[in-house]
C-alpha cells in the first residue's frame, strides 16, 4: 500500500496571514474578509495578494464562508494548525499554578468536591464555559456565557449561533456519545489538548463551536478516563485556554499518585 502523500506546509505569507486572521477572530468574534484584515493588519502585500491567499486557503480547507459574500473563518484545521504551529501560549502563572494545586490537594479524597473546584479553577483562568466527563457524568460550569457570547456576534450570524446551540445540549448531555468523541478526536491532539468543531457531533450547524479538552486519571490504579476541557465559540482565546486546560488535566492526573 502505497504511503500517504504528506501535504506541502503553507508558506511563510499564508502562515502570516491565517494568524492575522484567527487572531482578528478571536478579537472580534465575527467573520473576516480581507478588506477587513487588510485594514487592521500592516502587510507589506497588496490587497489583490492577499484576496488570492484567502482563495488558496480557502482551496486548501483553512478558511470558510459563513455565508455567500461573507468574510471568512477558520476551520477545525486552521484552528489546529495555529495551535501546533503559529500560536504563543500564555502560560499560568507559576506562583499561582503552585497555590491552585494545593487548593486541589486539600479536596483529593473527595471528588465531586475536587472536580467541582477544577472546573471553577479553569473558568476563572479562562472565563470560558467548561466541562468535565467523569464516571459517565457530564458537568458544566457556566454554560450560560455561550448565550451571553451572542451579543458578540454579528448580528447576521446569530440565528444560526442559537441554532447551533441548541442542537449542541442535544448531543453534549449524552455522555455515552459525548465520551466516546472525546475520545476519538484526542488521537488527533496538538500540544496536549484535543481540539475539535461541535460539526464533529453531526450537525453542519455547529462548525463555529469549538472544543478544548485533555484526558485525566484521578485514580492511577483504575481505569476510569475522565476528560475536563473548555467549549464555547470558535473565538476562543486559545493561547490562554490551551495552556490552563493542559495544566489542569495534569493537576488532575497527578493528584493521587503516590498514595
Amino acid at each position: 500500500m502505497a504511503a500517504e502523500k504528506k501535504e506541502i506546509d503553507l508558506t511563510p505569507r499564508q502562515k502570516k496571514i491565517l494568524a492575522a486572521l484567527i487572531k482578528a477572530v478571536i478579537e472580534r468574534g465575527e467573520d473576516i474578509s480581507s478588506f477587513d484584515l487588510m485594514k487592521i493588519e500592516n502587510f507589506d502585500f497588496s490587497s489583490a495578494t492577499l484576496r488570492n491567499e484567502f482563495l488558496t486557503l480557502s482551496r486548501r480547507g483553512f478558511l470558510i464562508k459563513t455565508h455567500f459574500a461573507s468574510g471568512r473563518i477558520p476551520t477545525i484545521k486552521a484552528l489546529r494548525y495555529f495551535i501546533e504551529r503559529l500560536m504563543e501560549e500564555k502560560a499560568p502563572d507559576f506562583y499561582e499554578m503552585v497555590e491552585l494545586s494545593n487548593r486541589l490537594f486539600k479536596q483529593r479524597f473527595d471528588p465531586q468536591q475536587l472536580l467541582r473546584l477544577a472546573m471553577k479553577e479553569l473558568y476563572s483562568m479562562t472565563t470560558a464555559p467548561v466541562f468535565i466527563l467523569y464516571n459517565n457524568i457530564v458537568q458544566f460550569y457556566r454554560l450560560s456565557r455561550i448565550l451571553q457570547g451572542r451579543k458578540k456576534i454579528q448580528h447576521k450570524l446569530r440565528e444560526s449561533y442559537l441554532n447551533g446551540f441548541a442542537k449542541l445540549l442535544d448531543i453534549i448531555e449524552d455522555p455515552e456519545l459525548f465520551g466516546s468523541i472525546l475520545a476519538r478526536e484526542f488521537t488527533q491532539s496538538v500540544r496536549g489538548v484535543g481540539v475539535f468543531s461541535g460539526s464533529k457531533l453531526g450537525w453542519k450547524e455547529l462548525e463555529s463551536f469549538v472544543f478544548v479538552y485533555t484526558p485525566f486519571r484521578l485514580y492511577p490504579s483504575k481505569d476510569e478516563i475522565g476528560y475536563i476541557g473548555a467549549l464555547g465559540y470558535l473565538n476562543l482565546n486559545y493561547p490562554v485556554v490551551v495552556p490552563a486546560v493542559r495544566v489542569i488535566g495534569e493537576m488532575l492526573s497527578n493528584l493521587l499518585r503516590g498514595w
